[in-house]
This record gives C-alpha cells, structure tokens and sequence, in this order.
C-alpha cells in the first residue's frame, strides 16, 4: 500500500452500488470510477498505482461530503484523452454491461473545457458500517485535517491512509 492516500468528495452512491453489487462477490474485479474534473489526479499520474502497490481510497457521497462512507483501492489510473480507441471499446463494453450508471466513457467535467480526464481503476470497495468524518483524514501537504463544510462535489485531497 502507498505511504498516501487519496480522498474524493461527492461520488454518486448508486454508481457505487453497481461496483459494489459486482466486488462483493469478486472483491479483486477492476471496476471504474471516473471524477469530474479536466485536471489529472497528479499523484496517481506520477506514480501510478499498481495491484502490488495501491492507492487506498476513502469516498464521500454527494450528500454526505463531510462523512466517508466507502473505502477502496485504486490499482490504476488512465488520463482517458490518452486511451487507445481499441481499449476504448473494451472500455465501454465493461462499462455499459457491469456499470450502466456511468453511461460508458465520458467527458462530464465541469470545468471550461469539457474533459473529464481521470480514470481509476479501483477493487474492494467496501461499504462502511459506520461512516467517519472527513476530519478524521490528514493531509499529506501540510499535516492539517482535513476540513468539513464542503458544499459542492467534486476534487480530492491527498491524506494520510488509516485504516477502516
């Protein structure tokens, strides 16, 4: 497991269901989640994630973003601009069949330029029983926690890993 972790605020929780109604019978089956934002995720584009060597990843819904409901791990990561149109299809395909709320590949950002880049590939995902405070989260940067209030979806913040 990486020395850091990666939050993200504001995921749909019935995108989250789907993975989750596939990983808890196959925990290990790469699924995709896809964050609304034109910008790389810049330290999973930096050093990229493997299965040997994961990124934990703590998920708040997008109404609950000052409480973390999910953890996964993220195995890999694509800038989506950059995927072959062959990776593409089987992209999609996986996409439509196992995670028809994603509604395949796409560029949903909201930023000026339309692209959503990032693409993470991500396992067991796990549904807390107990949902904790963002608060509970360091950053990396500046050793802070990590502040609640938040009142849009969308962006990360690189922390510390705790176990759930």
């Amino acid at each position: 497991m990486k020395s850091e972790a990666i939050l993200i605020y504001g995921v749909y929780e019935s995108v989250l269901k789907e993975i989750l109604n596939v990983q808890k019978e196959l925990p290990d089956h790469v699924m995709y989640l896809q964050p609304y934002k034109s910008s790389p995720i810049k330290h999973l584009r930096d050093e990229e994630p493997t299965s040997e060597n994961p990124y934990k990843l703590f998920l708040t819904i997008t109404n609950d973003l000052n409480n973390v409901h999910y953890t996964a791990e993220i195995i890999g990561w694509d800038n989506k601009t950059l995927i072959s149109e062959e990776k593409k299809k089987v992209l999609m395909r996986l996409l439509y069949t196992l995670q028809p709320e994603e509604g395949g590949l796409y560029n949903a950002s909201r930023s000026d330029d339309g692209e959503s880049i990032n693409l993470l590939h991500i396992r067991r995902l796990i549904k807390l029983k107990k949902p904790f405070k963002i608060s509970t989260l360091v950053k990396t940067k500046d050793n802070n926690p990590v502040k609640e209030g938040r009142t849009s979806s969308g962006g990360w913040a690189y922390v510390k890993p705790i176990t759930s």
